[in-house]
């Protein structure tokens, strides 16, 4: 048995490898062509450490994640009725995708908010935002432990309530992508739906220093929602955040 976990042990290991890799590609292959093409500037030059942190957060990182958000859930779902689960996974798939969707949105919003109030979250949350001028290739200058805090929780919750595995991943994905879109130098905004989704816009003007709004990660509802939002043609040194 022992062997059998090794062998798996060692055949992972390499994928993950190439899945982070593909993953930079993809974003390189997407997000850069599209910035030279439709900003006056251009493209920033990637810098390695940049992309060597997008690679590895994208593949050793969420891999190291998602054993701890395992470890965490089975321990926890060992004292909840199974009854518990069985109601969520009877529940349609587009069902199970949207709550797991909802549930990571708020723990990111709520970690996010926290992180630029309380010092202790603020010194490894602060590391991102020596990222003003935005690039696709920086979307993941972040602290481990800042990545580590957003991941586990903004998952374990859809782990512990037994969602199905697919809906969680296809979160992951989506959620991954979407990250690098915010932080890439585009000038996209989503007009009224800005207040319900993300732009770009929206979450470059959060890593102007005198913005103090906008934590919501893909769900900018959440920011209305606390009366953290800032639309992206407002002074950035006013803001709605109490």
């Amino acid at each position: 048995m022992s062997d059998l976990k090794n062998a798996q042990f060692f055949s992972t290991v390499p994928q993950i490898f190439f899945a982070g890799i593909i993953f930079v590609a993809l974003s390189a292959l997407i997000f850069w062509p599209l910035e030279e093409l439709l900003e006056d500037q251009g493209a920033a030059r990637p810098k390695f450490i940049d992309l060597a942190a997008l690679w590895f957060f994208q593949s050793y990182g969420l891999w190291i994640s998602a054993g701890i958000i395992y470890e965490i859930a089975y321990l926890i779902r060992q004292h909840l009725p199974s009854t518990w689960t069985q109601v969520v996974t009877h529940q349609p798939y587009w069902l199970q995708a949207v709550v797991a969707l909802v549930l990571a949105e708020i723990w990111v919003y709520s970690l996010h908010r926290l992180a630029h109030k309380w010092e202790f979250l603020w010194k490894f949350h602060k590391v991102h935002h020596t990222l003003v001028d935005m690039t696709w290739s920086a979307s993941s200058r972040q602290h481990p432990v800042d990545f580590l805090l957003i991941i586990v929780g903004a998952n374990l919750p859809a782990m512990i309530l037994g969602i199905d595995l697919r809906s969680i991943a296809a979160f992951i994905i989506l959620e991954r992508f979407y990250t690098v879109l915010l932080h890439s130098n585009l000038k996209l905004d989503w007009g009224w739906f800005s207040k319900v989704i993300a732009s770009p816009r929206l979450h470059a003007l959060h890593h102007d220093p005198k913005c103090r709004g906008n934590y919501a990660g893909i769900l900018s509802l959440l920011d209305v929602l606390g009366r953290t939002y800032q639309p992206p043609n407002a002074d950035s040194s006013e803001s709605e955040a109490q």
